[in-house]
C-alpha cells in the first residue's frame, strides 16, 4: 500500500494568497498603472487561475477521500457565507435596475448558473467559482473513475482548451469569463482534474506530476506561438523582446512556482508556528479578497481615491473583515491538523 504523502497546507495557503494578489493587482491596472502593477500583473492572471484550479482539485480530492459523508455540507459551509456577503456587497456598490431580468440574473448567480444561462457574472471574478462548484458536484463521480479514464477526460478538456484558445485569436471568440452554456467545464477542467487525480492516486504521483508539467509547458508554448504569429503578421517581431518578454517570463515564473509547490510540497519542512499561522491566515482571506476587490476598487475610484497602496490596503482590510465576521467555518477549522483549503479563487 502506498503511503500518502504529508501535505504542507500552509505552503498551499500562502501560494493561494500570492496567486490571488496577482489577480487583484491585475484588476488594479484599470485604475492605476505604474511599475509595481506592471511587474506583478506580468505574473499572469490566467496563470493564477490555473494555479487556483490545480490547488483546488488537490484540496477537494483530499477532502472527499477523508470524509465522503459530509462532503457537500462542508462545501456549502465553506463557499456560501462569503459568497453571499460578496453578492450583497456587489449589489450595493454596483446596483442594477430593479427589474425581473435583474432579479433573475442575481438568482442565477446565487445558484452558480452564471456562465450557463448568462455570459457574465454578478461578481466578475466569480465566473471560475461557478466552474469549481460544478466540479465539486462531479467530485463523487470522479472519485470512482480510474486513472486511465481521468487522463482521457483531462486531455479531451486540454485539447478543447487549445482549440478554443486558438479560436480566440483567429475568430475573436470570447474570453473564458464571457462564455455561456457551461462550456468552461469542458475548456478548463483539465487542470482541476489533474490536481484531483494527484490527491486520490498517490501511487501515481510521479506520473501525474509529469503530466502537470507537460500541460503547463504546452500552455506556455501555445501562448508564445500565438503571440509570435500575431507579431509576425503585423511586422512587429522586434516587440517580442521589448514588450512581450517580461510578461512571458512572469507567466513562466508563476507556473514554475505552482509546479514546485504542488510537486515538491511533501518535501517542504513544516513552518514555525508564527509563520504557519500567518500563511494560514493569508490563505483564508484570499477567498474574500478575490470576491470583493473589484467592488472596493470601483467604490474608491468613485471617491477619487486612486492610490496603489490605499486601494490594495482597503482590499486586504475588507477581506479580513469579511473573513472575521462571516467565515465562521474557516475559523473553526484553523486548529485542525489537516485543514481543508477553501475553494480556489479565480479571475
Amino acid at each position: 500500500m502506498i503511503q500518502e504523502a504529508k501535505i504542507n497546507w500552509e505552503l498551499l495557503s500562502v501560494t493561494r494568497f500570492i496567486l490571488s494578489f496577482v489577480v487583484v493587482v491585475e484588476h488594479l491596472t484599470k485604475y492605476v498603472n505604474n511599475t509595481f502593477t506592471e511587474i506583478v500583473s506580468s505574473l499572469g492572471a490566467f496563470e493564477a487561475i490555473l494555479g487556483f484550479l490545480l490547488i483546488s482539485g488537490l484540496s477537494i480530492g483530499k477532502s472527499i477521500s477523508r470524509n465522503k459523508q459530509s462532503y457537500f455540507k462542508r462545501r456549502l459551509q465553506r463557499i456560501y457565507p462569503v459568497y453571499f456577503v460578496s453578492m450583497v456587497f456587489s449589489c450595493l456598490v454596483l446596483p442594477g435596475a430593479l427589474t425581473l431580468s435583474y432579479a433573475g440574473f442575481v438568482a442565477l448567480n446565487l445558484v452558480f448558473l452564471n456562465q450557463v444561462f448568462t455570459s457574465t457574472s454578478l461578481i466578475g471574478p466569480a465566473w471560475t467559482l461557478a466552474l469549481e462548484v460544478w466540479l465539486y458536484a462531479l467530485a463523487p463521480v470522479l472519485l470512482k473513475v480510474s486513472l486511465k479514464k481521468l487522463y482521457i477526460l483531462i486531455y479531451i478538456s486540454f485539447i478543447s482548451y487549445c482549440v478554443y484558445t486558438c479560436g480566440r485569436t483567429l475568430y475573436d471568440w470570447q474570453y473564458y469569463a464571457g462564455t455561456s452554456w457551461g462550456i468552461n467545464l469542458i475548456l478548463l477542467s483539465f487542470i482541476w482534474i489533474l490536481g484531483f487525480a494527484l490527491a486520490i492516486y498517490p501511487e501515481a504521483r510521479k506520473a501525474i506530476c509529469i503530466h502537470i508539467a507537460l500541460i503547463f509547458a504546452a500552455h506556455l508554448l501555445l501562448a508564445i506561438a500565438i503571440k509570435t504569429a500575431y507579431r509576425y503578421k503585423h511586422n512587429e517581431l522586434d516587440l517580442m523582446f521589448s514588450e512581450d518578454l517580461l510578461p512571458f517570463l512572469g507567466r513562466t515564473i508563476s507556473l514554475l512556482w505552482v509546479c514546485f509547490v504542488v510537486v515538491y510540497n511533501h518535501k517542504v519542512a513544516a513552518f514555525k508556528s508564527g509563520l504557519s499561522r500567518l500563511f494560514t491566515f493569508l490563505g483564508n482571506i484570499s477567498y474574500p479578497l478575490y470576491l470583493i476587490h473589484r467592488g472596493i476598487y470601483y467604490q474608491l475610484h468613485q471617491w477619487a481615491v486612486d492610490h496603489t497602496l490605499i486601494m490594495i490596503g482597503a482590499c486586504i482590510l475588507g477581506s479580513w473583515l469579511v473573513y472575521a465576521l462571516f467565515d465562521s467555518y474557516s475559523k473553526k477549522r484553523v486548529e485542525k491538523p489537516k485543514p481543508e483549503l477553501s475553494s480556489a479563487i479565480t479571475v
